[in-house]
């Protein structure tokens, strides 16, 4: 059985000389005649079709969904035009699903194939769906952003992204800024309770990683993040916010690192010219050079562990028990405070698993979407041979880093890193530069050289096109990758 839920969209055949089926004026004051009221036709034009077509979505392995049609057949034109109608007052009945969408569409990301996605694999099932669009082709760094602070928000539903992580961010950005400006909210204020935006943001897959959409999907498949946007489920994602020196930096929406991830981002910076490839490349020289950086954390403990399930998945009930879009003044006031100092390899805010094809559970697999809360994983300054079987372990499908001796993992509401010796301070030096014996922060794949910061979780303050996904349970390729 077919749940109407999942209906994209219902159309006419036409015979091949459409004068059969729709006799007269097949356009009349610039409407199709096939989408007029079936009592609206005269005798003369009224539609004579004996089969429509039913476009949905179907469901299939590995979190997938695909688009699919079925045509059906009666003898009585007036049987099917009732048909088509009643299915056509059903859809419309679904307020949630968008009719006029802005998309921006980033053709330098990861493979550079960002406009044949949108082109390909984007535009046609919007057109299908009889979605509205109004792409714009992003030519710099910042233009998604920057459109969205200044552009006119009338006649749009939501905002749709075909890029990376960095294009998502760009997005959501420009739109949390855009909202707080608006409602004269001072976003530099790390205190302030942010109202959320109220258009929602679909992610289709077109960078390197697809950090983002592999959380939110449970895959990177193009055809089902289009699907989700037209079906129009969404559900309320964390945004963390980070500070320092008294003024807003960003926000981000996967994870910040510090240390080897930081490092490795700001060196591949030097070999764009490699595509995705440069991540490898540096990856491997900052891992033989195994740096260490001394520094304090502080945070707000959750009471919830973070090193045990269940993982965030479809009908999440911790997320679903948060009070969305609202100050969460009691977690605040309960938490416990906790500082640790010592030398790092790696210490990251995961604000989602950071699950990917590289990484099937992520830096965090037990880490949830909309419960606001951050995962702080501190990863101690150890022996290559340890670096290794944390490598290995990232890239396992059964395992996690949590057992490993040299990590600690803490769920947290907001948490502070400070750099030691207390005498490094950013406002010392003039940025970007890399302060002496520190590392820079990774921030959703882009280089953030403040040192010092804070970060606060902002619970569920965006909304995002998808329907989740399910546990899918997959066997270790080899033993190495099981270690």
């Amino acid at each position: 059985m077919l749940p109407l839920s999942d209906v994209m969209a219902v159309q006419y055949v036409h015979s091949t000389d459409k004068s059969h089926c729709c006799p007269g004026l097949e356009v009349q004051n610039g409407s199709n005649i096939d989408d007029k009221p079936f009592g609206e036709h005269t005798s003369v034009t009224a539609p004579r079709h004996t089969s429509f077509i039913l476009h949905y979505a179907a469901k299939g392995t590995k979190n997938t969904w695909r688009h699919d049609t079925v045509t059906l057949n009666h003898t009585d034109p007036r049987q099917v035009a009732s048909w088509v109608k009643t299915i056509r007052n059903y859809l419309s009945g679904f307020k949630n699903r968008p009719k006029r969408l802005l998309i921006f569409v980033n053709p330098y990301g990861g493979k550079k194939i960002g406009l044949k996605i949108y082109e390909k694999q984007v535009k046609p099932l919007f057109l299908v769906a009889g979605i509205e669009v109004n792409a714009i082709i992003t030519q710099r760094q910042f233009h998604a952003r920057d459109t969205l602070l200044n552009c006119s928000f009338d006649n749009i539903d939501g905002v749709v992204c075909v890029g990376g992580d960095g294009t998502f961010s760009e997005v959501f950005n420009g739109l949390v800024l855009r909202t707080a400006r608006d409602n004269g909210v001072d976003h530099n204020d790390p205190d302030v309770q942010l109202p959320p935006p109220l258009l929602r943001v679909g992610v289709i897959p077109g960078g390197s990683t697809d950090t983002m959409a592999y959380c939110f999907h449970g895959t990177t498949d193009i055809e089902t993040a289009v699907l989700y946007v037209i079906l129009g489920d969404s559900i309320g994602l964390d945004l963390c916010s980070i500070h320092s020196n008294g003024n807003l930096l960003r926000y981000y929406s996967s994870v910040i690192s510090y240390g080897y991830l930081g490092d490795v981002v700001r060196d591949s910076e030097k070999f764009r010219w490699m595509g995705p490839k440069r991540y490898d490349y540096s990856g491997f020289k900052k891992f033989i050079s195994n740096n260490g950086y001394e520094g304090e954390i502080t945070l707000l403990a959750d009471t919830c562990s973070p090193s045990r399930g269940p993982k965030c998945l479809e009908n999440c009930v911790r997320c679903q028990s948060q009070t969305e879009n609202k100050p969460d003044k009691t977690a605040l006031s309960q938490g416990e405070w906790k500082t640790f100092r010592g030398k790092f390899f790696m210490v990251n805010g995961a604000n989602v698993s950071c699950a990917c094809s590289r990484s099937p559970n992520g830096i965090s697999p037990y880490c949830h979407l909309g419960d606001g809360c951050v995962d702080v994983v501190i990863i101690k300054h150890t022996h290559m041979l340890n670096n290794l079987k944390l490598l290995l372990r990232l890239s396992s499908k059964v395992k996690n880093l949590f057992d490993l001796p040299f990590v600690e993992v803490h769920r947290a509401r907001e948490f502070t890193f400070r750099a030691l010796p207390a005498s490094v301070s950013d406002t010392e030096f003039a940025l970007p530069r890399l302060i002496p014996g520190t590392s820079v922060w990774n921030c959703d794949g882009e280089v953030q050289w403040e040192t010092n910061i804070r970060i606060r979780v902002h619970c569920q303050l965006l909304k995002v096109f998808t329907r989740r996904s399910q546990e899918t349970k997959e066997e270790p390729s080899c033993k190495i990758c099981s270690f």
